[in-house]
């Protein structure tokens, strides 16, 4: 009777936290098309992603900034991964990778998001197994069901939600297998100070970018943070200041 319950209770907050079933977009292009099958872990595979983030004027001008330093950055790679991190949790993390790969995207970059946070994953496959579909948390209403072309994603699975870590196997197998696929590879990480797994993720990918909530982190966790993943072998590209507190109006600031 127990076990049950806990299966009710499970799929209701699965539920809750994807909302009403998504209504099934045209059929597109198969993401996973090229993608190795044989002998692969079937919950490893790119799935269109429905849903996507607010972008603002000021937030696209960023992201193209944001772009054009990682294009240069890694100019040599075929297919370039990048994880997005933080020094601890709550900083904005998932909105800024997803805005990038959606900005990649609608730039007509092959793009895979993959959720890496095993602790709050924001992006789940729906019953179907057919589709990636946004938290709420994260998602624009306005963009519910919305798919972009270009943008598939891979969802933590439910073996790492149980564990409650994405090991650094699996993004390796997945960096991997991307190679060729796709053009992009954001990995949406875990925060360094609360994941004992975030710096052996790190390891796997061409950089890292540490978003850091504007007057919220101290220096210190910063800096503690970015240690830790040079440590574990990761390659700290820059960072990203979010939500960012203008003190005199925006336009004053873009012709300074």
């Amino acid at each position: 009777m127990t076990r049950i319950y806990d299966a009710l209770r499970k799929a209701e907050t699965r539920r809750d936290r994807l909302g009403s079933a998504p209504v099934a977009p045209p059929p597109g292009p198969d993401p996973a098309a090229g993608w190795p099958r044989p002998g692969a872990d079937t919950t490893l595979v790119p799935l269109p992603l429905l849903g996507g983030v607010d972008m603002n004027e000021d937030a696209a001008r960023e992201t193209t900034a944001l772009r054009l330093n990682l294009e240069n950055s890694l100019s040599e790679r075929v297919t370039r991964s990048v994880m997005f991190t933080s020094a601890q949790g709550g900083e904005g993390t998932s909105t800024i990778a997803l805005q990038l790969a959606q900005s990649l995207a609608h730039g007509a970059s092959r793009v895979l998001y993959v959720d890496a946070h095993a602790a709050r994953p924001v992006c789940y496959a729906d019953d179907s197994q057919r589709y990636g579909v946004l938290d709420p948390r994260v998602a624009a209403p306005a963009m519910s069901g919305v798919m972009t072309p270009n943008l598939s994603a891979i969802p933590v699975t439910e073996e790492a939600v149980r564990s409650g870590i994405v090991t650094a196997p699996a993004i390796r197998s997945i960096i991997d297998a991307a190679v060729g696929a796709f053009d992009w590879v954001i990995v949406d990480g875990p925060p360094v100070v609360e994941s004992p797994d975030a710096a052996s993720l790190a390891a796997q990918v061409d950089g890292v970018v540490m978003v850091l909530h504007a007057g919220r982190v101290k220096r210190p966790v910063v800096t503690r943070a970015v240690d830790v993943l040079r440590k574990g072998g990761g390659r700290v590209l820059g960072t990203v200041l979010n939500r960012r507190i203008h003190e005199i109006p925006g336009f004053i600031y873009r012709r300074i």
